[in-house]
């Protein structure tokens, strides 16, 4: 219908605007159908790559051992120094001091740290033993000179912004052990965690600090896997972590891609792939150590600031938590374990 105080060019401009609304909603149209088209090829891709690491030797035919270490994380000083100093800081101001019985949880590479907390409870008190536990091995601390080697990298990568008294200290144990004057009581062992649970799970063998970074969300049986940090703990035991709960396919564009499927599909798609990450998020990490009797002293969330996708794209078992939650793509946490 034509209103008499229309004008040509008033109808050109309704027209027009009707014509980019059309191409607003064909872009959009386009856009949902090539993103869905993206999401069941990764479907269809993921699962075969699950299905083949599900059968023996499938896992080691697409990641092989040598490759596979790659993917765990750095192995460099500059990387050692920064964990170490990261809990070293948190747990300082929650009260810690000291430790004679230390594991690290899925150090990967990355066995620089677990030579540094020897360093530092070394200088402190003598005899202080560390357990770096893994069930991939990524390292081979038999190599000869690999312990002086490693010292000897750390004592070249301090850095400059550390307090003077710790460096100090630092200092003078790793000098000591790439002098060979000194050999760390560190031991790597690669296996289940039952078979560390068996052998010290109990009174006397447990350990009084219990670490990692970024290694806890890549393990699935996780409820169970907090059952046995509880034997592992040694009564009041400090525990120091630091969890990346990002999606690691697609950390910079969508942190929470992860969250986009199904419990069926995404355990069709990474159940049986080396590495691949559970889907825990702060608030399950921080209730299940809450009902496991663990005092949390610290508790932090690193945020993004909004969410990469609409909410409705998110699996209706995560829709519903909080928003802190959903943006949250790291948590780090100190707590103690119980008193007995």
């Amino acid at each position: 219908m034509k209103y008499a105080c229309e004008t040509p060019e008033r109808n050109i401009q309704r027209v027009t605007s009707v014509d980019q609304g059309c191409r607003n909603k064909n872009e959009q149209s386009g856009d949902f159908m090539k993103s869905a088209a993206m999401k069941i090829l990764r479907f269809l891709w993921r699962t075969s790559r699950n299905a083949v690491c599900a059968v023996p030797g499938g896992a080691g035919l697409l990641y092989p051992a040598t490759s596979l270490s790659a993917q765990f994380g750095r192995g460099d000083a500059v990387y050692a120094w920064a964990v170490f100093f990261h809990h070293y800081k948190q747990l300082s101001e929650a009260g810690f001091t000291s430790a004679q019985r230390v594991l690290e949880i899925g150090p990967g590479r990355n066995i620089g740290t677990a030579l540094l907390w020897w360093a530092h409870l070394s200088s402190k008190s003598p005899g202080p033993e560390i357990v770096c536990w893994d069930v991939f091995p990524n390292a081979n601390l038999d190599e000869p000179g690999y312990w002086s080697s490693l010292a000897l990298a750390l004592g070249e990568a301090i850095p400059a912004d550390m307090d003077s008294a710790l460096v100090a200290s630092l200092t003078k144990r790793l000098e000591d052990v790439a002098g060979g004057r000194a050999i760390p009581s560190i031991c790597y062992r690669v296996e289940s965690i039952d078979k560390l649970e068996a052998d010290h799970g109990r009174k006397g063998a447990s350990f009084d600090l219990v670490y990692s970074h970024a290694a806890i969300e890549h393990v699935w049986s996780i409820e169970t896997f907090w059952d046995t940090q509880v034997r592992l703990t040694a009564p009041d035991g400090w525990h120091s972590h630091r969890i990346d709960m990002a999606d690691h396919g697609k950390r910079e564009t969508n942190y929470v891609e992860l969250l986009e499927w199904s419990r069926t599909a995404y355990w069709l798609m990474l159940r049986f792939v080396p590495g691949a990450t559970n889907r825990w998020r702060a608030c399950h990490y921080l209730a299940k150590l809450e009902a496991l009797g663990f005092v949390i002293l610290v508790k932090r969330r690193l945020l993004e600031a909004s969410l990469p996708i609409p909410l409705a794209r998110i699996s209706p078992d995560f829709r519903g938590l909080a928003d802190e939650d959903l943006r949250a793509v790291a948590l780090d946490v100190v707590a103690r374990g119980p008193a007995s």
